[in-house]
């Protein structure tokens, strides 16, 4: 039973509400119809989009996003991450509901063919203003909506005690995985993982903010040396957890906004990098797409197949989003090993899982690097014993 698991940590917190309202919470949300999600694997794949992203008429269209999303992305993507880059509109008629309450209802639409990820929110608490019961109770109601992934961002406690936040995330972990076997509650955490303490142990997976700076980087160098070294530091996660890794942030700009005319191929190179990396990817819909804002749902789909810079961003992405749905080695909880041994132009990991052993090739020069390889390439299934990458070329081999 729940309340057996959490009452202890309830016991431990600084909170204003009686046993018998905490119990009632839980009575609520235990009649609930609850649906599990799919283990992590090498099929996980998170996209970050924005629920206002597609227009008709010039207004919001969750019906145009839900079918350009099932028409061309669901093959190749499980999860939407689901975030706030535009203010949400409600109906009209919605004014007596709570616009939170609304947005779920609205996007549990996804849940049919995605798994769903959220943030919690609001973004920024204080002790005077947190309340925690009604806190849990949206983090259920996320659930109940479809979520199976929430991002707890540690550093949006503002002014809380160390000790209560640490609390609050070890209620919310019993709390997620008591409903959703195969949840996972991510932790964010900007600054250095190896700080996060004993925030470890009430992750499924940790947030890593450092992967795009060493990737711009080493594009600007054209070297991988120092991504390598970072990548090198990075502790394996302990068992059954894993990272989540991503090139944007939705409060920011797409990763290719802070690179000098970027390329197809840079792009892609880019994305390699992440794929390659253990953990969980999240690729930006804004680069998918070459969108800033949103936009006319036909429009998109023309200029997808007219503009050829768009349409080769896209399915390169896309491509390599399918090729790793089909190799374990893929998996989140594949071991990795960053190869220094190559050309230093070369970023190389070695991913091993279910016996199957990948070595995965970023070049992240400008000028084409020659590899003496043996295995079998995994975008054409042909054997090779030597490749030449061209510039930020890229060259995943199965040994």
């Amino acid at each position: 039973m729940l309340w057996e698991t959490v009452e202890p940590i309830i016991n431990q917190l600084e909170d204003d509400h009686t046993i018998e309202e905490w119990q009632e919470l839980f009575m609520k949300w235990d009649n609930h119809h609850w649906h599990d999600g799919e283990e992590l694997s090498e099929k996980t794949g998170v996209l970050m989009i924005d629920s206002n992203a597609v227009t008709t008429d010039g207004s919001p269209d969750l019906d145009a996003l839900h079918d350009l999303l099932k028409q061309h992305v669901q093959a190749s993507i499980s999860d939407l991450y689901l975030v706030s880059l535009f203010p949400y509109s409600a109906k009209p008629t919605d004014t007596a509901v709570n616009p939170r309450i609304r947005l779920y209802e609205d996007l549990g639409r996804f849940k049919h063919e995605f798994e769903l990820m959220y943030d919690t929110d609001p973004d920024v608490y204080n002790e005077m203003q947190f309340n925690l019961l009604e806190e849990t109770d949206a983090f259920i109601e996320r659930l109940a909506q479809g979520a199976t992934k929430l991002r707890v961002h540690v550093q949006s406690f503002r002014g809380m005690p160390e000790e209560s936040i640490q609390r609050v995330i070890e209620l919310w972990h019993v709390v997620l995985h008591h409903y959703k076997l195969h949840g996972q509650q991510i932790v964010a955490y900007e600054g250095d993982v190896s700080e996060l303490g004993s925030y470890m142990s009430v992750a499924d997976a940790i947030c890593h903010f450092d992967l795009a700076s060493h990737t711009m980087l080493a594009f600007a160098q054209g070297n991988a040396n120092k991504l390598s070294d970072w990548a090198n530091r990075i502790e394996a996660p302990g068992d059954g957890k894993t990272y989540f890794n991503f090139l944007s942030m939705a409060e920011r700009d797409p990763f290719e906004k802070n690179l000098i005319e970027p390329s197809v191929e840079m792009i892609l190179a880019a994305h390699s990098i992440l794929f390659s990396l253990q953990g969980i990817p999240a690729v930006d819909y804004r680069t998918l797409l070459g969108v800033q804002t949103p936009v006319d749902h036909d429009a998109l789909i023309q200029e997808l197949k007219t503009d050829t810079y768009r349409l080769q961003v896209f399915s390169g992405i896309v491509s390599q989003l399918n090729v790793k749905r089909t190799h374990p080695a893929f998996s989140p909880y594949a071991t990795q090993r960053i190869d220094t041994s190559s050309d230093q132009r070369v970023f190389t990991v070695e991913r091993k899982g279910e016996g199957e052993t990948l070595l995965l090739h970023t070049n992240v020069s400008n000028e084409p690097v020659t590899l003496k390889v043996n295995g079998t390439n995994l975008f054409t299934g042909e054997p090779i014993e030597t490749i030449e990458l061209d510039a930020y070329g890229v060259a995943w081999i199965k040994q």
